[in-house]
C-alpha cells in the first residue's frame, strides 16, 4: 500500500489550548505537526505541504480533513443495525453468516469505522473478543480513539464499541503472526475499501482507505487463524473465486456474505 501522507494540526479557534495535544499525536504517529493558517484553507494546507489529509485536533476529539471533505468517528450504519439486532431482536445478515456466540473471538480485517465490529461485539458479549484490523494509520487513530471516547445515549452500545481492540496492522501481515486457532470466525469487507459513491459520510475515507484487493493467499491464512471466514462481496462468482461454498444474502441482496470452512 502506498503511505498516505499526513500531518498533524489544530482547529483554528482552538489553536493554543489544543496545539500541545496535536503535537502529542504527531509524536505519537511519528508525522509532522503543522501550525493551522490564520488566514488559509485546510486545501490549501493539504497543496502547499503536499498531503493527502490532516489529522485535526477539536475539541470533540480527532478529526480528519482530505480532499474529499471532514471526517470525525461516528459508528454510522452500525448503531441503526445495532439498534435493529439489539432493541427490535431483527436479524442482520452479518451476524448470520459470522455464526458466532457469546464468550467467541472475532477478527474483523478491515474495520474502518468499526460498523460491523460494533455488531460483532454485541454478538460476542463481555466474554468474548474482537479485534479489529486497520492498515491506514490516520484512520487506525481516529477510530481506536473514537471506540474509546464514543458515549452517546445508549449505554450499552458505548459499551460493545469499547470493548473492539483496534489494531494497526495489514491484515496478511497480522494473520501470518497469529497462532492457528487464535480466533472463531474472520471477517473481510473488501468492499470497505471501495466506498459506494452516494454515501456521502463514507466519501472522506477514500483518500485514507487501503487500497489493495484481498488475495486468496490472505484468505488462507484467515482459514489457519479460524475455522471460519467470511467475506462481504456484491458477486457472487469472486465469492466462488474465494471458496466460499455457503452464502447468506438472497439475488436481490445488495451484497452476499460468503462463508469458506476448513
Amino acid at each position: 500500500m502506498k503511505d498516505i501522507r499526513f500531518a498533524v494540526t489544530c482547529n483554528k479557534n482552538d489553536s493554543r489550548r489544543l496545539a500541545g495535544q496535536a503535537k502529542s499525536w504527531a509524536r505519537q504517529l511519528q508525522v509532522r505537526y503543522v501550525t493551522r493558517y490564520e488566514n488559509g484553507s485546510l486545501d490549501a494546507m493539504l497543496q502547499d505541504f503536499q498531503l493527502d489529509a490532516l489529522l485535526i485536533a477539536s475539541r470533540k476529539g480527532p478529526q480528519i480533513y482530505t480532499r474529499e471533505g471532514m471526517l470525525f468517528y461516528h459508528p454510522g450504519l452500525g448503531k441503526v443495525r445495532w439498534q435493529r439486532v439489539m432493541q427490535r431482536h431483527e436479524n442482520d445478515n452479518f451476524l448470520t453468516a459470522l455464526a458466532v456466540s457469546p464468550g467467541q473471538r472475532v477478527l474483523d480485517c478491515t474495520v474502518g469505522l468499526a460498523a460491523d465490529a460494533l455488531l460483532a461485539s454485541c454478538a460476542v458479549g463481555e466474554t468474548g473478543k474482537v479485534v479489529g484490523l486497520e492498515a491506514s494509520l490516520p484512520l487506525w487513530f481516529l477510530t481506536s480513539c473514537g471506540v474509546a471516547a464514543y458515549k452517546g445515549t445508549i449505554p450499552a452500545l458505548a459499551q460493545d464499541l469499547r470493548r473492539i481492540e483496534i489494531v494497526h496492522a495489514e491484515a496478511g501481515v497480522y494473520l501470518a503472526t497469529v497462532a492457528a486457532d487464535s480466533f472463531d470466525a474472520v471477517y473481510f469487507d473488501p468492499m470497505f475499501r471501495q466506498p459506494v459513491r452516494k454515501s456521502s459520510e463514507m466519501t472522506p475515507l477514500r483518500p485514507l482507505a487501503y487500497s489493495e484487493p484481498l488475495s486468496l493467499q490472505t484468505v488462507e491464512l484467515a482459514l489457519r487463524a479460524a475455522p471460519r471466514v467470511v467475506i462481504k462481496e456484491r458477486s457472487l462468482e469472486i465469492l466462488q473465486e474465494y471458496g466460499c461454498t455457503e452464502f447468506v444474502g438472497t439475488k436481490y441482496s445488495a451484497v452476499r456474505f460468503g462463508i469458506r470452512k476448513r
